[in-house]
């Protein structure tokens, strides 16, 4: 087990650490400073994530919103997104972390207040004061229904896979659209349909929109998902605004 202080290391020792916890994406880390002058940076808990902001962002074609080319840093796994942020942080960036709503990321969310983070550096999924469980909730579940059921039609035809319905999926009375599909994946253990992979249903949407063929995606959904790039915009303005504003303190005391 690698202890949270340790992150405070040599360059030296971290960096291969980081190539593994975050899948090679930190070979630009090259000095305690590096992120001084660079675009914050979002940290997200899974590659989906990052997948999805970034086609999501391409999808809504909006400039007054748009945040191209994110900076977004996906940890390998919710254990490494601490560690991750630690050594973003203390490298100069204007490191935010995008979390989900379930036990284990409010867990994280509490670690990262102990370490010093804020609450505006902390983004839960949410909109118009709902707390979401993940990115998926973004979109209407019919919307994200039609992609669940073009990704599995084909790959369980054998296995018997009929298109789900919304009525099929809510029944299961769990929290959030892929709770509700792991149980519905897990009552059709016997017929070999194995474990339901949102990653699979993630390349499906994000190779749609790359071709320009999502247009399944509906109007709401489409205004949900603008309701996620402000959320993040206004953590940043303000999160910029109170350190500009410390700052001038720091630099100009009464």
């Amino acid at each position: 087990r690698i202890f949270y202080d340790y992150w405070n290391a040599d360059d030296a020792t971290l960096t291969p650490i980081l190539y593994g916890l975050s899948k090679g994406l930190v070979g630009s880390i090259i000095d305690r400073e590096i992120g001084s002058n660079s675009r914050p940076l979002i940290i997200v808990e899974t590659m989906s994530d990052t997948l999805y902001l970034n086609a999501f962002d391409k999808f809504l074609q909006d400039p007054n919103i748009s945040m191209n080319p994110l900076n977004i840093v996906p940890a390998y796994n919710k254990n490494s997104v601490l560690p991750l942020s630690i050594f973003y942080r203390n490298h100069g960036y204007n490191t935010f972390i995008l979390l989900d709503n379930d036990l284990e990321s409010k867990q994280i969310a509490v670690q990262l207040k102990d370490n010093k983070f804020l609450d505006l550096q902390i983004i839960f999924f949410e909109k118009v004061g709902e707390l979401l469980q993940s990115i998926e909730e973004y979109m209407m579940i019919e919307d994200y229904l039609y992609a669940v059921n073009q990704t599995y039609e084909i790959k369980l035809r054998r296995e018997g896979f009929n298109n789900l319905t919304k009525e099929e999926v809510l029944v299961q009375g769990k929290n959030g659209v892929i709770e509700n599909l792991i149980a519905v994946w897990n009552e059709h253990r016997d017929d070999d349909w194995g474990e339901f992979e949102k990653e699979e249903v993630c390349r499906y949407i994000c190779g749609k929109i790359a071709l320009g063929e999502a247009n399944f995606f509906s109007d709401k959904t489409r205004e949900n998902l603008r309701l996620l790039y402000r959320l993040i915009a206004e953590r940043i303005r303000k999160y910029q605004n109170l350190a500009s504003s410390t700052r001038l303190q720091k630099y100009n005391p009464l």
